[in-house]
């Protein structure tokens, strides 16, 4: 048992320690961490991560019948750790070299052929073909698998570890879509945790078949193949939220067809069968708001619209007075720490305020804040007249010149908006991460201003 309890403080502090300093937000970590857990408990439940349930049973079934429930918990918990083990490794791996491989995928082929994958595998989960690992790999993971012993708690931990290389082959699509998160934030840490819940998540179910509540889990059937189904709609959004990032066609359009695809998919167009249950009727209402949302995404990419939650809205007509002002950004483009120093001195000759906004050109977020936000006549208006305003592209990461500067401030992601006052000094407690609107904005603009 003290072997155990070492190896699971090991595997909660290593999830801790790889790029602590680098954690994102908590809010958005456990989010994350939260969504991960939710696919694992929905991935179980798949005709390829099924067959960890019987591996499970016959563990605790070897142990005779002066097994206990308690000792019943802990050998499924070892198991499932176990597992949890393999895949914190792998979001590890994904988070540590993440800003490597971020800087190969900055361009139209990296992410056209990303946009690919996330495609095949969503047609994996349909079932058009199974993804798997070799035979001849499989075959020796297995047979080594068989050679270890279920009495000890380190050896069916050694075993969880190895099932999850044997089944994780499987469930790849979904395993990428989550390493892909710790590679985009190019944190180890949240690659970690993010895993680490995602195996937590296929652990409960095996847990409660093995202390003996197997009647809990639900028998196998069609319903099944709908839980691959669902992934697979999930996969296609994601590969449409790459594809996106190309600005190709409008991101209305795209989004707009994808919506009725699934509404029709969910029978938004057919009749109901008599009898129906109340999941068909559920079912039948969200196809339906699906169709009519794809219409209307249809209807603004016609009209040039960009906003996906309000696509039918029109522009404000421009009234006279606000002809003259800018339409470009209200920063200043700098690339450099010298450009950077050179704005700084600017703001304090003038006694005003320096305002730096990080972005990317392949930030959604961003684009929503160009969008909105840094198009507001107010926000415009008092950023040009009271503030001495910079903006550093932070897309290329082989750009050592630019990423200096985030370095320099610990720039996690995009955007981000810092604020330094007439003397030079960084207001911390200003700071801030992702989207705000524009009256958010401004009044903070005001504030700081006075």
């Amino acid at each position: 048992m003290r072997q155990f309890a070492i190896a699971l403080w090991t595997i909660l502090f290593t999830a801790a320690l790889f790029g602590a300093e680098s954690m994102p937000l908590v809010q958005s970590t456990f989010g994350v961490m939260a969504g991960a857990f939710g696919a694992g408990l929905l991935l179980t439940f798949t005709p390829c991560v099924l067959p960890m349930v019987p591996i499970v049973s016959s563990i605790i079934a070897g142990q005779g019948e002066n097994l206990t429930k308690l000792r019943a918990f802990w050998l499924s918990l070892a198991y499932v750790l176990g597992t949890a083990a393999t895949y914190t490794v792998m979001g590890v791996l994904a988070g540590a070299t993440g800003e490597q491989l971020q800087s190969y995928f900055q361009n139209v082929w990296a992410i056209g052929a990303m946009s690919l994958v996330f495609v095949l595998m969503a047609l994996a989960m349909f079932g058009l073909y199974t993804i798997q690992l070799p035979a001849f790999l499989q075959s020796r993971l297995d047979a080594q698998s068989r050679k270890l012993k279920g009495g000890s708690l380190v050896m069916v931990f050694a075993l969880g570890a190895v099932s999850a290389l044997i089944l994780g082959a499987c469930v790849s699509p979904v395993l990428i879509s989550f390493l892909s998160v710790a590679i985009a934030t190019q944190d180890a840490a949240l690659g970690a945790l993010t895993m680490f819940s995602l195996a937590l998540g296929m652990g409960v179910p095996l847990i409660v078949v093995g202390v003996g509540a197997g009647s809990l889990i639900p028998k196998a059937g069609g319903w099944m193949e709908n839980v691959k189904h669902f992934f697979g709609v999930l996969l296609l959004a994601v590969a449409i939220y790459l594809f996106n990032e190309l600005n190709l066609v409008s991101e209305l359009l795209v989004w707009g067809i994808f919506a009725i695809a699934v509404a029709v998919y969910l029978h938004a167009l057919e009749p109901l069968p008599q009898p129906a249950s109340g999941f068909a009727y559920a079912k039948k209402v969200l196809g339906i708001v699906l169709l009519v949302w794809g219409v209307m995404l249809l209807a603004g990419a016609a009209k040039g619209a960009e906003d996906m939650w309000q696509p039918l809205k029109s522009e404000p007509v421009m009234i006279a007075g606000e002809r003259g002002m800018p339409q470009t950004l209200p920063f200043e483009l700098v690339s450099d720490m010298n450009a950077f120093e050179a704005a700084q001195q600017k703001a304090k000759k003038a006694g005003k305020l320096l305002v730096v906004y990080f972005y990317s050109d392949t930030c959604s977020v961003c684009k929503k804040m160009k969008a909105t936000t840094l198009k507001d006549l107010r926000v415009r208006k008092i950023l040009n007249e009271k503030f001495v305003a910079v903006r550093v592209n932070i897309t290329n990461h082989s750009d050592e010149k630019s990423m200096a500067i985030k370095r320099r401030f610990k720039v996690f992601g995009t955007p981000t908006i810092l604020f330094f006052d007439s003397h030079g000094e960084r207001l911390k407690d200003e700071t801030i991460y992702g989207y705000v609107s524009p009256e958010e904005f401004y009044d903070l603009l005001d504030i700081l201003a006075e």
